[in-house]
């Protein structure tokens, strides 16, 4: 089972995943990565992912082809060993920009600056859990 918390932060949306990725729940992500409007930035954190299987790597994919034809940056960022494991097994870690923290805190500088506060809109900030 796939959960995950989105922070709209302007332009940027952070995509907190935890659990497994699999089919189910990776339609569920895929389908809420491609309804944020205005967005050009994705950030798919993946601290929480137990597990991802052939599905899940999949829905990645087609998220990176989505982003590449729109113009959106897409970036994961807390790759869990197994997640980072299937990523380089499948030769799909070479075509995903890695996220690193400074670059976390620039988009999250970058949101404060043109005004936008997650924790101020709590609309902003959806749970979602299948």
């Amino acid at each position: 089972m796939l959960s995950f918390t989105i922070n709209n932060l302007g332009d940027v949306a952070i995509f907190e995943c935890k659990g497994r990725m699999t089919l189910e729940g990776g339609d569920a992500l895929r389908s809420a990565v491609l309804n944020q409007p205005y967005v050009q930035v994705v950030v798919l954190d993946l601290k929480e992912i137990r597990d991802i299987d052939a599905a899940g790597l999949g829905v990645l994919a087609s998220l990176r082809g989505w982003a590449k034809a729109t113009g959106t940056e897409l970036k994961l960022m807390n790759l869990t060993s197994r997640v980072e494991k299937a990523l380089a097994l499948t030769g799909l870690k070479s075509v995903f920009a890695i996220c690193s923290a400074r670059e976390m805190i620039e988009l999250w500088c970058r949101a404060l600056h043109n005004g936008v506060t997650a924790a101020v809109t709590p609309r902003l900030k959806q749970a979602v859990g299948f």
